[in-house]
């Protein structure tokens, strides 16, 4: 068993990472901690065998698409095992993977519930790149069916209403939060 401390930078405040960090960590065995820092990165203490951690490092290494202003987005993730210089132990106790938000003591329903806001953001980015591929199928869908069996007004109506709908839905949700309505 070994210990590493590891400092992620890049888009991964505000956008669910610590939620995914814990869940890669117990998948992989791994116990410690995630919390920001005030410098808008996130510092992971964690311990396990270190092909488990190294693991670990590869699958917490994600990249937004260019579009993806929303989605996490790491820059680069420094990596200090235990005996290096740069490691440092944990800045508290644990038990298993846990995210540290910041506050003594937090009621099992209130720490549930910042979890999976952290999640529900993740879920969301995903959602939303598969309603884009969805729309972008969805008029190729049209424009074959239209090619196949004719001008149809009511499928033509229907697909401008579709379009419409997703076009403004997307278009919302690719604002930055604070232009939103």
């Amino acid at each position: 068993m070994t210990k590493a401390r590891i400092v992620v930078s890049g888009v991964v405040q505000g956008v669910g990472y610590r939620a995914l960090v814990k869940q890669v960590a117990r998948q992989l065995g791994l116990k410690g901690l995630v919390k920001n820092l005030e410098d808008a990165k996130v510092e992971i203490f964690c311990e396990g065998s270190s092909d488990k951690i190294k693991q670990f490092l590869s699958k917490i290494d994600r990249k937004a698409k260019a579009e993806g202003f929303l989605s996490v987005n790491v820059s680069e993730v420094k990596c200090f095992f235990e005996g290096e210089k740069g490691f440092q132990t944990a800045w508290k106790a644990y038990k298993e993977f846990e995210i540290d938000y910041g506050f003594e003591k937090l009621s099992p329903l209130d720490e549930a519930t910042l979890e999976n806001h952290e999640f529900s953001k993740l879920y969301f980015i995903d959602f939303k790149d598969e309603l884009k591929g969805f729309s972008d199928r969805t008029d190729r869908n049209f424009a074959e069916m239209a090619e196949k069996y004719g001008d149809i007004k009511e499928l033509k109506e229907f697909r401008v209403t579709v379009k419409s709908f997703l076009d403004a839905f997307l278009s919302e949700y690719m604002k930055e939060p604070s232009k939103r309505k």
